[in-house]
């Protein structure tokens, strides 16, 4: 009878672990130039002073394969990896493995992959559900939450400022904190925002009753059979605007009169290259 079992060893460590998460987390001030202007930009660092961690424990996970062999019982063992308690907090086994290492010893085993990861995983969840319950209350993990928030607020808020004011613009007015750190820039881009979309506005309005007048124009021409004196006089008052509508216009009623299209006798588009002669197009 062949049996395979998984073993999570617990052992302790020498030392305890350095890099616990940081206590603060500060702002930066990066100053640059860009085009002979310089430029002021508040960043974030996190604090060289962190949590200290002294819990010791480790866990050194392997599989044991037990068999008989001429009626004697024999054991293999497979080392997997051995995970600190705060390895198991913050990774999965996974990470602290080479797959192709891994997969070459499920391999010598015998076992196929799904039942070699039950078999780890059933030992390892509850030990992990343990160590992460009891971290939790610690104040590094409250500490790194807090600013894990912070950054997420930071990020979110950056990215609708810049929808509205464009990129790079919400670093030099606020902080990661959201504290308002450049008051004069702000106003400015409020006062260009506002003067952007006056003339948006404004260019708008003349799109439209430009189109209005040249949809007016062109149907006064047709009614007149194509001869009348305005268009040959105003033609040479038509602005670069109007003369892009215009030429969209003759492009549109050009595909519809085609005699290849419309199967007339051409005689509408004899019309429509008078017109595109006296526009100056």
């Amino acid at each position: 009878m062949i049996i395979v079992f998984c073993v999570i060893q617990k052992i302790q460590k020498k030392k305890p672990d350095e890099y616990g998460a940081a206590k603060e987390l500060l702002v930066d001030t990066d100053v640059y130039t860009v085009d002979g202007e310089e430029i002021t930009e508040y960043t974030y660092h996190y604090s060289e002073e962190r949590f200290e961690r002294p819990i010791l424990d480790a866990y050194k996970i392997s599989i044991h394969h037990s068999y008989r062999e001429d009626g004697k019982v024999k054991k293999k063992q497979w080392a997997i990896c051995t995970m600190s308690y705060y390895d198991i907090v913050e990774h999965c086994f996974e990470d602290m493995v080479v797959k192709s290492v891994l997969d070459a010893k499920i391999a010598e085993m015998g076992i196929k992959g799904s039942q070699f990861y039950r078999m780890v995983y059933d030992k390892l969840n509850p030990l992990e559900d343990a160590i992460r319950a009891e971290y939790e209350q610690t104040d590094e993990y409250k500490v790194h939450q807090e600013h894990m928030a912070i950054l997420r607020t930071h990020r979110n808020v950056r990215d609708e400022f810049e929808k509205l004011y464009g990129s790079g613009t919400y670093n030099q007015i606020y902080d990661v904190f959201g504290n308002l750190r450049n008051k004069e820039y702000l106003e400015q881009l409020i006062a260009d925002k506002g003067t952007a979309e006056e003339a948006r506005k404004a260019q708008e309005e003349y799109k439209r009753r430009s189109e209005q007048e040249q949809q007016k124009r062109f149907e006064e021409h047709f009614k007149n059979g194509g001869s009348s004196s305005y268009s040959t006089v105003a033609s040479s008052n038509y602005s670069e605007d109007e003369k892009k509508l215009l030429h969209e216009i003759y492009r549109m009623a050009s595909k519809k009169f085609h005699p290849d299209v419309s199967g007339d006798d051409g005689s509408k588009m004899k019309i429509l290259t008078k017109l595109k002669e006296q526009w100056g197009l």
